[in-house]
This record gives C-alpha cells, structure tokens and sequence, in this order.
C-alpha cells in the first residue's frame, strides 16, 4: 500500500519512536511507551496511515443487520460506511449480462461493507438532510437515496436513479459505469471486519487464540441488544485498550463491582510475533459461577461452553478498534471510534443467547444489568481521562508495572510490529521518499 506523509510528520514519529527499548520486554523489566505516543498530534497523523489506514478494523456485529436488506450506517475514521444484510430482492429487474446482478441476492445471509458517499458529488446518503441518530437501529431493505440531488443506489450499490441526468450522460451508462464502492470486509464469528488497505493480509490466520477461545461460543448467533454510543470521550485509544485489559485497577477503582472476578484470579499467556489480539482469563469466584443482578439474576449460559470458560471471563482486544468481554452469560463488545489522539466515541453492544433473550423477565433483568454496570463504566471514565491528562505531564512515568499489567507491554509489541514496519518502509536507511510502497 502507498502512504504518503508529510516529513515532519515522519521525523517526528521516528524522533518519538526512538526511545522504546524494553518498552514489550517480559513484565519485569517493561516500561511504557513514550507519552507522546498517546498524545501528540503529529503522532496522530502517523498513526493514521500505519495503523487505520492497514489493519482490520472492527465495525460490527451480524446481529445488527439480522433480516435481508437490513442496513446499518456507521461511521469509521471519518469514513462513512453502510453494513448490509444480502439476499434481499432489488427493486427492479438487473440485465442478466450485469455481472452485479446476483450480488445481493447472492447467497442470502451474507454482511458485507459499503461506502456511503454518493458517487455524484460527495455527499454522504446517511448525513446533511439524511442524518440519523448515531446508535440507530438498522435500516429495513429498500433503495439509499441521496439527499443531495436522489441518486438511488439497490443494496449492494449498484446505481438504479439519477434525476435530470439523461441530457448529460444516458442512465443506462451511469449504471455501467458508477456504483457505491465495496469495502474489504471479513466477517470473524458474527464480528464484521473492514480494512482500506487491498494489500492486507487475511485477518483470520493472526486471530488463532481467539479463534480457539471462541469456537464454543456460538457469537454469530448471540443476539445483540440495542447499541449505545458515548461521544466525546477524552483519552486516547490505546489507553482505552490498557486500561480494560489490565485488572491492576479493578480492585482499587471498581471495588465492590468487579468482586466476582477480583484481579487476584487473573491469569496471563504469551504474545507471539504477528499475534492479532491480546487477550487474558480472570476467574469467577466459586460461589459467583454468573454475574446476575440484585434478585434478577440471568443465569442462561451461553450453549455449548466448557466448563473451563463457566468459571472465568475472558478479555481480548483486537487492536485497534474492537475489546470484547467473553462471560459465561453474555459477551460484551466495545466499537472504539478514534476522531483525535485524545478523543474517541465508544460503540457498544451486548450479546446474549436467544434462550436467555426469550425467557420472562429478561428485559427487567438487563435493565438492571444496565444500571449497574453504568457505575463501573463512570468509574472508568472518571479514571482513563485523569490517566490520559497525566500523559500531558513532562512528569509522566515510563515503569515500572505489575504482573497484573502484563498485557500493556503485549499491546504494546502489536503496536511497535506495525509502526517499525510503517516507519523503516517510509525512512529507509540512507533516506528515500515520502510516499513509499507500505506493503508487508
């Protein structure tokens, strides 16, 4: 992939990224990475184009879009993007010659990523006049129409109207010629995966150990809840993924609400080179098998797991964009949206089996599930922004850190894998040009 980059964006990211000796050694002897890595602008834009601009991106869940022609738009990086269900009829009849014409009548079931930028002017279908409020269900089948000048587009881009065109260019070579462009996506046990990058390597071989983790939990067939999104958040990305992956914390800054997974039964693994995610176990308490509500408990686990994973919550990011919370009852998943190095918007749904959404009494119970994780999720909140404008300070520590923190210097090898790679293929030795062939 070619990037380009400004040279002061560069020298400043490779001024940064010379000091991280020892920054993914083993827990005993880690430090973290330099502050600025966190909160630098210049960093920001480098990290745009090594990270988000090459990596699998997290997006959603298929449960979001569960119907043919379902139709969810998000919005990812300033990228405004549209989620759909296949295998919904088309409004009118496709020339058979149309290589399109079964895309998305194709298999039926299938999710796939669209851009949402009208292919006329710009204009995004889902913004100006056609906004819609941001953790908005989906969308039932029916055509995108653009609000700026009604160009229609079928489900899976193809163009079908465009007014008062004829005296230009004839519809029929518009059709031809002009479609919503189809993002890269790949779709990892119910979770939806986008990258902008066509060079990319295939996302499933780097996830094997949550591939392992997950093959009891049946995620493509969980169903979620309505989303929650909470905008404007002020901390950077990275210590979003720090601070949820490391149980340190928990029995300081959450007390009473995480007892039945206290830090003392966490449990660590080993990153290997080109791992994908970093992930950890911490157990439940013997006499804490689910985590329930006050006389609401939910105790419908998920089918088909071991009796190793009743007894503990898994914990996995899957840098940059997803951090997913594996319970035996439920799993929970985190859509990170990074718009700054100190800002961010958090997408959020919950998962739970169908047998436990169908029971009585399971929507009192996950209202007061709700309420009570809404403490933790303050607590956190409260704790990662007073972290992130630590981070300012030219006082800021580098170490060192506890066992409990041993997946901050895992992260922290994903991380420098990928910018070392961005920065040695941009500044090679001798110097070279700016826009340079990124590819791995």
């Amino acid at each position: 992939m070619t990037i380009s980059l400004d040279e002061r964006v560069l020298d400043r990211a490779a001024e940064i990224l010379g000091d991280i000796e020892h920054c993914a050694d083993p827990i005993a002897t880690a430090r973290l990475l330099p502050r600025e890595v966190y909160t630098s602008q210049e960093f920001w834009q480098f990290e745009k184009e090594a990270i988000f601009a090459r990596e699998w991106l997290c997006v959603g869940h298929v449960g979001e879009v569960p119907e043919p022609g379902n139709h969810l738009p998000l919005k990812v990086l300033d990228e405004p993007l549209i989620m759909v269900r296949g295998g919904a009829k088309m409004a009118e009849p496709r020339a058979a010659a149309d290589p399109s014409a079964d895309m998305v009548r194709g298999a039926a079931g299938d999710v796939y990523v669209l851009s949402a930028i009208c292919q006329h002017r710009g204009h995004a279908i889902f913004d100006g006049l056609g906004a819609r409020e941001a953790a908005a269900p989906c969308l039932p089948g029916g055509r995108l129409v653009c609000p700026y000048h009604n160009w229609q587009y079928e489900l899976d881009g193809s163009l079908v109207a465009a007014p008062s065109m004829r005296e230009t260019v004839p519809l029929e070579r518009l059709r031809a010629e002009i479609r919503l462009p189809r993002i890269r996506t790949e779709v990892f046990h119910g979770l939806v995966f986008v990258t902008f990058d066509p060079d990319a390597a295939p996302l499933a071989p780097t996830l094997a150990k949550l591939d392992e983790e997950l093959s009891t939990f049946g995620l493509d067939e969980l169903v979620p809840m309505p989303a929650t999104l909470r905008e404007g958040l002020t901390w950077n990305w990275k210590l979003h993924h720090d601070n949820a992956l490391e149980p340190y914390h928990t029995g300081y800054v959450h007390k009473d609400a995480h007892d039945a997974a206290p830090s003392r039964l966490a449990r660590f693994g080993v990153f290997d080179p080109g791992d994908g995610q970093v992930m950890h176990p911490t157990y439940l308490k013997s006499e804490e098998l689910s985590l329930g509500n006050d006389g609401e408990r939910m105790t419908t686990f998920i089918p088909g797991l071991t009796d190793e994973q009743r007894r503990r919550v898994m914990f996995a990011s899957v840098p940059p964009l997803l951090f997913g919370i594996f319970q035996p009852t439920f799993a929970s998943m985190s859509f990170l949206l990074p718009t700054g190095p100190g800002t961010i918007d958090l997408r959020r749904v919950d998962l739970y089996p169908k047998a436990a959404v169908e029971q009585p009494g399971f929507a009192d119970a996950y209202a007061a599930q709700v309420t009570r994780k809404a403490v933790a999720i303050h607590q956190d909140e409260e704790t990662t922004r007073a972290l992130h404008r630590g981070y300012a300070s030219r006082h800021a520590p580098r170490g060192p850190l506890s066992w409990l923190e041993s997946t901050i210097p895992q992260l922290n090898q994903w991380l420098l894998e990928r910018y070392l790679r961005v920065l040695d293929k941009a500044r090679p030795a001798g110097g070279g040009p700016v826009g340079v062939d990124a590819g791995a």
